[in-house]
């Protein structure tokens, strides 16, 4: 059984610039890996930290020596009487304290031991903070240790580096991790300290030392370069020469510091460096490499040097993967984070002057991303694999380099993915406490090969869209790339930034930046998804549904429209997915004539629910098979009639459940609550009553959930607490037991049904509860009652109320079904989403038992009927969902396979498509088109399992739609593209 949040993984096309995050991407603050701070645990730590900020101690308290016997002396004694030992800095009580709460301020790696610090089971928390720490002290002017820089002693930098280098060489060890982890790898080589002193370092040292001596006022810069060396301390030493104009010896030793710090910077000693690393490694294909890339540095342009500094990165790569020489692996990183930061510097514009010469240089940016680790060597494949049905031609049609382009700006998002896997989660743990951690994930992106990839491909897309006839308009501003839309449909409303715990306070008339996936969202004129967009989100369904228009936008554009908060906006995403933002006082007469005054920019009006063929009598409890497309609004919800359908054809496939029809739950409510004599169903039919009068007499919508409410809390908190009927209740309990087996023996998903989605008109995706694993009969019983309670929600009514009439007469009816270990799920699509073809399907799916976990991105495929399998995103989870068997699910690491579907699964998948077509009755909309399917589905141990199948609805209003294509006046576009000119920049 899954249970299903679906990921930006469906979204047509990613984002395509890398800029500042607002909203980071990362386990939830209800789930994850690591259990989130308490509201006083997050003050608490906030206060101390801005304390440290301020105290020449930063977060420690005494500076002691550590004996191997367990002893600790004052740094005055010695350990030398027992066995040696290391002298550091001891953290204050309170520091110790936010470690019990994952927070590692302060962390000193000399007594740290290897799994400690390795941190298997958190998925690497603490390594991951230690990255974390070093941004925030570049970023923050030392962060905690602002003051604290001159306490001597706190750190011991010799002894560091020693720590550091084993911890890394035992690190680097393991091929196997370093495959799965290299991006993380090539982090923790720029964060942990591990250099070998040379004659160089420690002739810095002492000079460093020689000048504090000399002049006190040295001091704190001395204990930086001793503690924390970085190149900044070349410019601190230059200004001290500068300002505090230092007298003899002081200014000699000073000056000879500087020459060495300036030698040591000096690039020609990275090709020095590189040969060294030449004559250690030996011959091989290594150094066949150093040899090609400092021969084109010394020799050649430009676009050659990257070529040979990509393909150096990526052979290092495959070196380290697949070797167990740590020690190595070690010097290898090192050089490849040499190599990645000097490739850096070369990423001013090339001098190129055809499109395809543009792509060829664009491919060796995307090779330096995946030697850094942010694309997979399954990623860059697919990219070098597009981007040669664009260099073996010289000329496509328009449309063909529109969509190759667009496939390869799938990078971006696929980099920002990895990082946000690796740090998203200690990002999202540590922003209660330090709001600059946010930077983080941002601050790796644009300081890697992702950017200047980025840059270069940002005006070839821009080409592409103008050949294509296309254009985004964005308040006036021409393309914009990384603007993407996703569902076609017009909106005027007042535009918010939706921020995060503020889900609750949405206005249904405004237009919405939101996060990336946001789950449970409320009605809104329009969405906005920040950085990607997910084409199967409930909330996309339900948008999609409903003709909410939604594109997605990337963070580059954040700063405009949150200068534009609270004005009104237009907001119109076409047919062709152009995307049309405007503020509403600059539309033209005739702009205003058609989108305001006409009914095609009118909110879609509202349908009454049928109740016609109800059977409210019929309260049996019913084995999954029994009930089937005939009974779906009849006895139970289309889940249910679906599933038993499913049950009926592929009956090995098919977990075994109980459906309980609409009947039990009216009887349920149909009870009085007190003396009044009303039962609960009235007081339901007539609070709804009410809420349509208020509608009628045109009351504003703050004023219907004023009154409704706190009357939804009330019905759910009825329905929650009242007994079972005891007739009913002796039935469930008896037919559970036979159908699953002894009580506590087996796990349940219990799911709502309603009579109420996946109409033509509404599909109602998401809205109501499934109780995951419930193990026990007494709490499923109770998971029963909730999720009767679920449609009360504020959030589902709003939504209903939005689209129907009638809503009085919703019913819900249970699925109980016995809970699947799934070793992975998901959801297939019948179609290809971008272009609706129904010859295609997509695959969305992520490891264990739940289709996508939150902050996570799951793995997407589209399957064409040809036996292709394209790539759309490789699995990006933070964690896996597995079910415990005392109910409830357990979060582990991710295994993060290269690829989550091997061959023989896809064969299933294909299959199960092939047979669900042939056998089942085509669903049709309402202008009589047939839909796609969506269907959710796992594996366990390698058999395909199945746990849903619906009609894939989506806004088939052609009036609006027609109207709307008219926005997408552009220049005549051209059917051939000669990718030997110059590209339109």
């Amino acid at each position: 059984m899954t249970w299903r949040v679906r990921s930006a993984a469906f979204a047509r096309f990613p984002a395509a610039l890398l800029v500042t995050v607002l909203f980071v991407p990362a386990a939830s603050q209800a789930d994850g890996l690591i259990p989130p701070l308490t509201p006083a645990q997050a003050a608490a730590a906030a206060t101390a930290i801005q304390s440290y900020k301020n105290s020449p101690r930063g977060p420690y308290s005494r500076i002691l020596w550590f004996c191997k016997d367990g002893t600790t002396l004052p740094p005055q004694e010695s350990c030398r009487e027992h066995g040696g030992g290391v002298q550091h800095a001891e953290l204050l009580p309170q520091a110790k304290t936010f470690w019990d709460w994952n927070l590692h301020i302060g962390t000193i790696l000399t007594p740290r031991k290897f799994e400690e610090l390795f941190d298997a089971a958190r998925d690497h928390h603490w390594l991951k903070e230690l990255v974390l720490e070093k941004y925030l002290v570049e970023a923050d002017q030392g962060w905690i240790y602002n003051k604290a820089v001159a306490y001597r002693g706190a750190r011991q930098i010799e002894d560091e580096e020693k720590a550091g280098r084993a911890f890394l060489i035992r690190l680097l060890s393991d091929p196997k991790w370093s495959a799965r982890n290299y991006h993380l790898a090539m982090q923790l080589i720029d964060s942990i300290p591990h250099g070998v002193e040379d004659s160089t370092v420690r002739r810095i040292r002492s000079l460093a030392a020689a000048a504090s001596d000399a002049d006190p006022r040295f001091l704190p810069i001395r204990a930086k370069i001793h503690s924390y060396p970085t190149p900044d301390d070349l410019k601190s030493v230059q200004t001290f020469l500068a300002t505090r104009m230092p007298a003899e010896p002081a200014r000699k030793a000073l000056t000879d510091l500087a020459a060495l710090l300036e030698q040591q910077q000096n690039p020609a000693n990275w090709i020095n460096r590189m040969e060294s690393v030449k004559r250690r490694v030996g011959p091989g294909n290594i150094a066949s490499r150093i040899t090609a890339l400092v021969e084109a540095l010394r020799e050649s342009g430009m676009e050659t040097a990257l070529a040979r500094a990509a393909e150096l990165s990526l052979d290092i790569r495959r070196e380290v993967e697949s070797s167990a020489d740590g020690r190595r692996n070690l010097e290898l990183l090192d050089l490849s984070r040499a190599v990645q930061d000097r490739a850096f510097d070369l990423r001013r514009p090339p001098s190129i002057v055809s499109r395809k010469a543009m792509i060829a240089h664009w491919i060796d940016h995307a090779r330096m991303a995946a030697g850094g680790g942010l694309l997979s060597f399954r990623q860059l494949e697919a990219l070098e694999a597009e981007a040669r049905l664009l260099s073996g031609r010289n000329a496509v049609e328009a449309p063909a380099y529109r969509a190759s382009l667009r496939y390869l700006s799938r990078s971006a998002e696929w980099c920002r993915a990895t990082a946000a896997r690796d740090f998203g989660p200690v990002v999202q743990h540590y922003l209660p406490v330090e709001p600059k951690a946010k930077g983080l994930i941002d601050h790796l992106l644009r300081s890697s090969a992702a950017l200047p990839m980025v840059n270069l491909l940002e005006p070839i897309l821009g080409d592409a869209d103008r050949l294509a006839g296309l254009r985004h308009s964005i308040f006036g501003a021409g393309p914009s790339t990384g603007v993407t839309g996703l569902n076609p449909g017009i909106a005027i409303g007042p535009l918010y930034v939706l921020e995060p715990g503020r889900e609750e306070r949405i206005d249904p008339r405004g237009i919405y930046v939101i996060p990336q996936t946001a789950a449970d969202l409320k009605p809104m004129a329009g969405i906005l998804s920040l950085d990607s967009g997910n084409m199967l989100s409930h909330a996309q369904l339900l948008a999609a549904n409903l003709g909410i228009p939604n594109a997605a936008i990337p963070s580059a554009l954040l700063a405009g429209l949150e200068s534009r908060k609270g004005k009104e906006i237009f907001f119109a995403v076409t047919p062709r997915q152009v995307v049309v933002l405007k503020e509403k006082d600059a539309l033209s007469e005739a702009e205003r004539r058609q989108w305001i005054q006409q009914p095609a920019s009118a909110p879609r009006g509202r349908i009454r629910l049928d109740t016609s063929r109800l059977r409210l009598d019929d309260r049996s409890v019913k084995r999954l098979y029994e009930v089937g497309a005939k009974d779906s609004g009849v006895i139970c919800g289309p889940k249910a009639a679906n599933l038993g359908e499913l049950a009926s054809y592929f009956r090995d496939k098919v977990a075994p459940g109980l459906v309980i029809p609409f009947g039990v739950f009216q009887q349920h409510i149909a009870r009085v609550l007190d003396g009044t004599g009303v039962t609960l169903e009235k007081r339901i039919s007539e609070a709804v009553a009410e809420v349509e009068r208020m509608r009628a007499a045109g009351a504003d919508p703050a004023a219907i959930s004023a009154y409704m409410y706190p009357r939804l809390a009330q019905f759910r908190a009825a329905i929650q607490q009242m007994p079972l009927l005891p007739e009913f209740e002796k039935e469930v309990t008896a037919r559970m037991q036979a159908e699953f087996g002894p009580d506590g023996s087996y796990g349940v998903f219990v799911r709502s049904d309603t009579n109420a989605e996946d109409l033509p008109e509404f599909t109602g995706a998401g809205l109501n509860l499934t109780v995951p694993n419930q193990v026990g009969v007494r709490n499923i019983l109770q998971a029963l009652r909730n999720v009767w309670a679920s449609p009360f929600t504020e959030r589902a009514f709003d939504w209903r109320n939005r689209a129907l009439i009638g809503t009085d007469r919703v019913y819900p009816s249970v699925i109980i079904q016995r809970a699947v270990p799934s070793d992975k799920s998901g959801v297939i699509a019948t179609t290809d989403l971008e272009t609706g073809e129904q010859n295609h399907i997509t695959v969305n799916l992520s490891e264990g038992v739940s289709a996508v976990v939150d902050g996570g991105v799951a793995e997407s495929l589209l399957l064409g009927p040809d036996g292709g399998v394209r790539l759309l995103q490789q699995g990006r989870a933070t964690y896996r969902k597995t079910l415990k068997k005392t109910g409830g699910f357990e979060n582990l690491p991710p295994l993060s396979p290269d690829s989550l579907l091997a061959a023989g699964e896809i064969a299933q998948l294909r299959a199960l498509v092939a047979e669900v077509k042939a056998k089942y009755p085509p669903a049709k909309s309402e202008a009589g088109l047939v839909l796609p399917w969506d269907i959710e589905f796992g594996f366990e141990k390698g058999e395909l399992r199945l746990f849903q199948i619906r009609p894939l609805v989506r806004f088939q209003e052609w009036k609006t739609l027609e109207s709307l294509a008219t926005l997408e006046a552009a220049p005549e576009p051209r059917q051939r593209v000669d990718l030997n000119e110059r590209p339109q920049l």
